[in-house]
């Protein structure tokens, strides 16, 4: 019983420990394979944020370029993707119901308690289709797209609950995909719009990702439909 108890006590003054310091991205668990990047320290909001990286990419430096404007907001995770490329670098299986489940292990270790609900899930052009398929699938946990890149038009299709969406490219990358994905969803009647990322090419977060991303995620808040 005193074990158990003191397992109560030591536990949370962990996770503050962890949870202590400047804003950054480090691995929820160094020994697992595939890794989950975290934000840690603070001061962060009240939001769950959730970046899907693209092929053959890695979470950590996409999560790292906006991390301090995500943090405004709440807490960003980056879980790296399931499919290896080789070395550092991965890409997504089509097993969204195994990454769904990774996502909310993650929050639920982060101390999350309640409905993992009303998650901004951003994906860049391969994990930008992950995104919109998962958002089809759990429309209660996944409220907020933010699209970049991606290599379809976004439907309206089974995303009739969603409360916002961005569509988003590189100044230097196709640009028509994505500004059609917006058309169709505002006609849907889903709060939506376009930004470009300055400078960028495909798999970049441009010249200013805090700047940019910090736009977006405004956005974002200030024209989202109310729950």
């Amino acid at each position: 019983m005193l074990g158990a108890v003191l397992g109560l006590v030591i536990f949370p003054l962990l996770a503050l420990e962890r949870d202590a310091g400047p804003i950054r991205m480090e691995p929820l668990d160094p020994r697992a394979s595939p890794a989950t990047f975290v934000m840690r320290g603070g001061p962060k909001g009240p939001a769950r944020m959730v970046f899907l990286h693209g092929m053959c990419g890695h979470a950590l430096g996409y999560a790292q370029s906006f991390q301090w404007n995500a943090a405004k907001k709440g807490t960003l995770i980056a879980p790296q993707g399931d499919r290896s490329c080789g070395g550092p670098w991965s890409s997504w299986s089509k097993d969204i119901d195994a990454l769904d489940a990774r996502i909310v292990a993650t929050f639920r270790a982060l101390g999350a308690e309640g409905p993992i609900e009303d998650i901004v899930l951003i994906g860049y052009s391969q994990g930008a289709t992950r995104a919109e398929a998962m958002a089809r699938q759990w429309p209660e946990r996944y409220t907020r797209l933010i699209l970049i890149a991606a290599p379809t038009v976004a439907s309206p299709h089974g995303l009739s609950s969603l409360r916002g969406a961005i569509m988003m490219a590189g100044e230097r990358d196709r640009q028509d995909l994505m500004r059609t994905g917006m058309r169709a969803l505002k006609a849907a009647g889903i709060p939506s719009t376009f930004i470009v990322l300055p400078e960028a090419t495909h798999g970049a977060m441009g010249s200013a990702p805090e700047k940019t991303m910090g736009e977006a995620l405004d956005w974002l808040w200030a024209h989202q439909r109310p729950e």
